[in-house]
Order: structure tokens, then C-alpha cells, then sequence
């Protein structure tokens, strides 16, 4: 496909993406430079559509020191050693965590029960006081309908309350 070129600013436009074909450059040993020049341009006007490559033999290559098996073997049985340590600690603070749970479970049942059981004997403390209330507005509304007639100390207290008043 070929593109316009704009006269002023040189550029051409983006060329449509095209994954199917991979950018192949070939160079024939008897092509002529401006052949090669026109390949050139054309690969790197689609280079927006291709993939980037990157050259990892610039980067320096490390080189590989040799260290006897021994210590390997010895350095790896410390590590060994260490992890299976560490694990241990690790299954002992499980352990105590487990059982530390257990007992504050137990403990937060107990609190529990004791609650609901002062819950229930508060609840029966409340039905005898209200059953108490009721048992004295009764007893005062009994002595008020029985006793019309006032004791006779009440009514000699009565008569000195009129005597002193009319003297």
C-alpha cells in the first residue's frame, strides 16, 4: 500500500496494523543501495505495528563462581536446621494461642451463664415485688372500706383536738 506523502511536513501517516505478517528484511548481496534504503524506510514506518525485540547480548553476562558441594551441603543443613526450628517455634505459639482461645471461650461461657442466670432471678425478684405492690394496695383498700368506724383512741383525740380549739 502505498501512502502520500504530505510536501510540507515529510511525515507520512500511520500505516494500518497488519499482525499476520511478521517484518522479514531481506537483503540480497546483489541489491542496489537504493533498494535496500526503500526496505529500510518501509520497515521503520510500520514500526508502530510490530512487537519490540531487545538484545540481550548487550547485557554483560555474570560470571558463574564455583563453590565446593561441601559447603553448599553445610549451608543448606543450617538453613534446614533454622527452617525446622523456626517451624517448631511456630507449632508451640500455635499451641499456646489454641489453648489461650479454649480457655477465654470457657471463661466467656461461665460470664455468660452467670449473666442469664441473674437475668432470671432478677426477673423473679421483680414479679414478688410487684406481686408485694399489689398485696399492699389491697390490704389499704380493704382497711379503708372495712374500717369506717374510727378507733376509740382516735376519736377521744378527736374530741381534745375540738375542746382545746374552742377554748
Amino acid at each position: 500500500m502505498v501512502t502520500a506523502q504530505s510536501p510540507h511536513s515529510g511525515r507520512r501517516p500511520l500505516q494500518p496494523k497488519n499482525l499476520s505478517t511478521a517484518p522479514i528484511i531481506t537483503a540480497k548481496p546483489n541489491t542496489k543501495p537504493a533498494d535496500r534504503a526503500r526496505q529500510l524506510d518501509n520497515y521503520y514506518c510500520n514500526k508502530e505495528n510490530v512487537a519490540p525485540t531487545y538484545n540481550y547480548s548487550s547485557t554483560p553476562v555474570k560470571k558463574e563462581y564455583k563453590i565446593p558441594i561441601e559447603s553448599l551441603d553445610a549451608s543448606l543443613a543450617d538453613e534446614l536446621t533454622a527452617i525446622r526450628e523456626k517451624l517448631e517455634r511456630l507449632r508451640i505459639d500455635k499451641e499456646k494461642t489454641e489453648k489461650m482461645l479454649r480457655e477465654r471461650g470457657l471463661m466467656l461461657d461461665l460470664q455468660m451463664k452467670e449473666i442469664v442466670d441473674r437475668g432470671e432471678a432478677q426477673k423473679q425478684l421483680e414479679i414478688e415485688v410487684d406481686r408485694l405492690y399489689r398485696l399492699k394496695e389491697i390490704k389499704l383498700a380493704a382497711c379503708m372500706r372495712i374500717s369506717p368506724l374510727r378507733s376509740l383512741r382516735v376519736k377521744e383525740e378527736e374530741r381534745k383536738m375540738k375542746q382545746d380549739e374552742v377554748v
